[in-house]
């Protein structure tokens, strides 16, 4: 009060510059009447704080596009606008429009108009609150207030949530407001099967006795498997139940069967042809069985090393294993390596042949040793996988970074001898590796420098890991060489200084990535007559 005494003698003129905006109505309170009906003044009072709009003459209380400007930023000074205009229902409709809140302030007969309504709560769905009991209980105008938001039905009254008409009507499209029903409504079977059939998981929030049923859970199972987990443990131990899950879901559903239904051959064997994961949640006696092993290796061969231990030592298990890696390879006649792989179950070359070594180490040294069938057999597979990688312009055309080079390593870093048919593919492998470093090698000469150029190309390099492979194979093989280079021109000329650039080039171009290394070599005495060009 003190603060208006100390502005109560102020000027008009002076009003907007002197006396704080939060003063302006206490000060035009005790105005004159002759200031307070200045329209010029009054108008640029009530645009800048709206609720001024209360002493403000008919004329502007009255103005449709004064009053429209002062709502936007202040909605409750539609309370002063004139009765003509409160009572006007297109003209709020227009102000709704300007601004959702000024539902909040509309007379309670345009509140029940279903035209003001729907455009209040499509602009803010909590605005549903603020509406005639009669609209808070339409099914559209429900519908309306979820809009972009599933979740504005739990500001709905509880006797809205407890609607079934509008509930069915919501849940059909948005499942997951299974949540905010009234428990009567969770406990309803039409409400919870147009729940379960819009989202799967909304059978968490049904009724413990609706989660018994079996239609009920079915209808959840149909849109997603994984719904197994909220069925009730009476039809965790229903065989068809289980069985539906697994078809429809890619994952391991079966750590949600009974313990029985675990132990049941039928059911594991589906689960573990759909699906790489469940052996491990099988129980002990079938992770043991041959039919369910072969079972997980023919359809994903990688799980391999999540087979118990003792049944990783079995050579069987192992050679089974090895052919199922080669039989998932993709065709060689539709690969490429810039598109999806035709393979059902390997993305590329690159994991089949991590798969291939992993399973290839399982076979104890002495075994691979002393068994030279058995050897046979496992380099065998090793070309014929080679041959399925290579038969197209594939990655991994270094010698180094293919599949029999791998296993040769392998074997010997175990001291283990190669048989014949993989001797003779390295051996040529090799050779013509050999033969084509020779090509694209170049020996220049300008004055008395040598300029060696040293490049090899990989097709089809792609990224991540099959890149860094390759980056890694490339320079390895352009370091040898160089070095062999260096050897030969030192035979020529005893006295030479040489530059070996520490960088490596590489251009990609049309699926090719060449790598390049330069070395700079001076002469230190006239005896080039030995250097020639290649």
């Amino acid at each position: 009060m003190e603060k208006t005494e100390k502005y109560i003698d102020c000027k008009k003129e002076d009003v907007i510059r002197r006396v704080p905006d939060c003063l302006w109505c206490d000060w035009l309170e005790r105005a004159p009447e002759e200031d307070r009906a200045d329209e010029t003044f009054m108008k640029k009072i009530v645009l800048l704080r709206g609720e001024c709009l209360k002493f403000a003459p008919d004329s502007l209380r009255s103005d449709r596009n004064v009053i429209l400007k002062v709502v936007k930023n202040c909605p409750s000074a539609f309370v002063y606008a004139s009765g003509e205009l409160q009572n006007d229902r297109k003209f709020v409709k227009q102000a709704v429009n300007q601004n959702a809140e000024v539902i909040k302030y509309v007379s309670d007969h345009l509140k029940n108009d279903k035209g003001i309504a729907l455009l209040a709560v499509r602009k803010d769905g909590g605005n549903l609150a603020f509406l005639s009991e009669k609209m808070q209980n339409d099914a559209d105008v429900i519908e309306a207030s979820l809009g972009g938001n599933l979740y504005n039905l739990r500001y709905a009254p509880e006797k809205v949530r407890d609607n079934k008409e509008i509930a069915v009507r919501a849940l059909s499209k948005h499942g997951q407001l299974l949540e905010f029903v009234s428990e009567r409504l969770r406990a309803d079977g039409d409400a919870v099967t147009a729940a379960v059939g819009s989202s799967w998981n909304a059978l968490g929030f049904a009724s413990e006795d609706l989660r018994d049923d079996r239609d009920t859970v079915l209808a959840a199972e149909r849109h997603n498997g994984y719904a197994l987990q909220f069925a009730s443990d009476r039809l965790k131990d229903d065989k068809e139940i289980v069985l539906t899950a697994i078809e429809t879901y890619e994952g391991n559903v079966l750590c949600y069967a009974s313990e029985r239904l675990r132990d049941d051959k039928e059911t594991v064997l589906a689960a573990v042809r759909r699906s790489e994961y469940p052996i491990g949640s099988a129980s002990v006696r079938l992770r043991h069985d041959p039919d369910v092993i072969r079972a997980v290796l023919d359809a994903f061969p990688g799980q391999f090393e999540n087979l118990p231990e003792d049944v990783q030592e079995d050579l069987d298990v192992i050679l089974f294993g090895l052919e199922s890696v080669v039989k998932h390879l993709p065709d060689p006649d539709n690969y490429s390596f810039f598109e999806d792989s035709t393979s059902e179950y390997y993305a590329d070359y690159d994991q089949a042949a991590v798969d291939f070594l992993d399973i290839l180490e399982s076979i104890p040294r002495e075994v691979l040793r002393e068994d030279s069938e058995l050897n046979d057999r496992v380099c065998r597979l090793a070309v014929e996988m080679d041959n399925a990688y290579y038969e197209g312009e594939y990655p991994y055309q270094d010698v180094s970074c293919r599949i029999v080079s791998m296993v040769g390593d392998l074997y010997e870093e175990k001291d283990i001898p190669l048989r014949p048919v993989l001797k003779e593919k390295l051996y040529a492998l090799r050779k013509k590796e050999s033969e084509k470093k020779k090509q694209s090698t170049c020996i220049s000469i300008s004055g008395t420098d040598f300029f060696i150029k040293t490049s090899i190309c990989m097709k089809g390099l792609s990224a991540g890991r099959s890149r860094r492979k390759t980056e890694r194979s490339g320079k390895e093989s352009i370091c040898s060489r160089t070095a062999d280079l260096l050897k030969t021109v030192c035979c020529h000329s005893s006295r030479i200084s040489f530059t070996l650039s520490r960088d490596f080039t590489t251009t990609a171009n049309s699926g090719k990535t060449t790598f390049t290394r330069s070395i700079s070599i001076r002469r230190m005495k006239r005896s080039a007559r030995g250097c020639h060009r290649k």
